[in-house]
């Protein structure tokens, strides 16, 4: 099995232990990035986990990720480079920027799609 390495920054922005805080963690790849981040004591923002809400979602800095077992997600979400973590599994080492459901929620206003349930 290969692990890979994500990194997992948090902005400094959010209302979090982590605020303005980078982690990185191992995560196999058939683990999901969210899954992983929990296991390793890094509590991070979900609500479904089926990759339909956008409460994971983060900004994909650098690396792949597979969204195959999303319920909601979309090219164009990928072209922006906004992952779901909930269902997002590691195809190489990742870096991520992390509480970006804001930026996904815009991210779909500005397409005309379903942007998951939200809270706003």
């Amino acid at each position: 099995m290969i692990t890979y390495e994500v990194e997992l920054a948090v902005p400094e922005t959010v209302d979090a232990d982590l605020a303005g805080e980078s982690r990185t963690i191992e995560v196999d790849e058939d683990e999901y990035v969210l899954a992983a981040a929990r296991a390793a004591d890094v509590w991070l923002p979900a609500d479904c986990q089926q990759g339909w809400c956008t409460t994971c979602a983060a900004e994909l800095l650098e690396g792949e990720v597979d969204h195959s077992a999303a319920k909601r997600y979309y090219d164009v979400d990928r072209r922006a480079d906004l992952v779901l973590l909930c269902v997002a599994k590691p195809r190489s080492d990742l870096r991520v920027l992390t509480h970006q459901q804001e930026a996904m929620l815009d991210h779909r206003a500005a397409n005309s799609l379903p942007p998951g349930r939200s809270k706003r």
